[in-house]
This record gives structure tokens, C-alpha cells and sequence, in this order.
């Protein structure tokens, strides 16, 4: 075997290494689907437990709780999962799809309470937070098949 094929068949086993190393941790699950309920949850107490103001500060608060345990992720696991420079191809339209499900999850529930269907609105909510943490699953799994295959993009 010369040192090229030697070389190759190194990158490809720490390829399979780091890809394999690259779970998301349980608690990250738990605190980001946490943080979903709560979100999603503040319609049910407004206004008749929390004002409006309240909720409006809690919706920035929600979102740094989620920007600080993506970044506790990225120290955790050494991997960059957001942001504009993507180094991963698979797990772009990612985001975009999560943007997308939690919106219409927003929507739909502001429109269920509205109508009174409250038991409707908590199906919403639960629906969301199983979609949001599959997506996750999902773009994990993706970000290792990137690694595997060699497709993602150092920067």
C-alpha cells in the first residue's frame, strides 16, 4: 500500500471518528424543547396571568437562552451548527425549514385561541416541539453524513 492510499484511508477513519463523535447531547434536546414550550406556551397565560409587556420581554429572553445553549453546544462538541458561513452543505435548507415550522406553529396557534379551541392549540404546541426536536436530530444527522462523505467546507 503506498503512503498515498495510507494517507486516504487515515482521513476517511477520522472522518468516521468525528462523525460518530458528534451526538447532541440530551440535555440540549431537553433545554431546547423546554424553551419551545415556554415560548409557545405564553399565549395560554396572556393577558390573564402575564401582561403583555412581560411577554413581549420574555419572547428576546427565550431567544438568548437559545443563542447561549447553541453556543455551550458548539463548546461541548467542537462544531459550528449555525450560522451565515454553513460549513455544512446538508444542513443549510435546515434552518430555513425550522424558521418555517416554528412561524406556522405561531400562527396557527394564535389563530386556534382566538376560536377558542384551546385543546387544538395544545396539540399545536406539542406537534411543534416533537418537529423542532426532530429537525435537530435531522440536521445532526445530516452534519454527519457531510463529514463521512467529505463535503463539509473548512474555513
Amino acid at each position: 500500500m503506498d503512503d498515498g492510499s495510507r494517507d486516504l484511508e487515515r482521513l476517511q477513519q477520522q472522518r468516521t471518528a468525528l462523525a460518530q463523535r458528534l451526538r447532541l447531547p440530551w440535555w440540549y434536546l431537553a433545554a431546547t424543547a423546554l424553551v419551545m414550550v415556554v415560548l409557545l406556551g405564553l399565549p395560554f397565560l396572556q393577558p390573564r396571568y402575564v401582561s403583555d409587556e412581560a411577554g413581549q420581554v420574555s419572547l428576546p429572553v427565550l431567544i438568548m437562552i437559545q443563542f447561549g445553549l447553541s453556543r455551550l453546544l458548539e463548546n461541548t462538541t467542537g462544531v459550528k451548527y449555525r450560522g451565515r458561513d454553513m460549513s455544512y452543505p446538508s444542513a443549510r435548507p435546515v434552518m430555513w425549514v425550522t424558521c418555517a415550522v416554528a412561524g406556522a406553529s405561531v400562527v396557527g396557534e394564535g389563530v386556534l385561541l382566538g376560536r377558542g379551541d384551546t385543546a387544538l392549540a395544545v396539540a399545536v404546541v406539542v406537534v411543534t416541539v416533537a418537529a423542532v426536536v426532530g429537525i435537530l436530530l435531522w440536521q445532526n444527522a445530516a452534519i454527519r453524513h457531510d463529514i463521512r462523505q467529505g463535503r463539509a467546507v473548512s474555513r
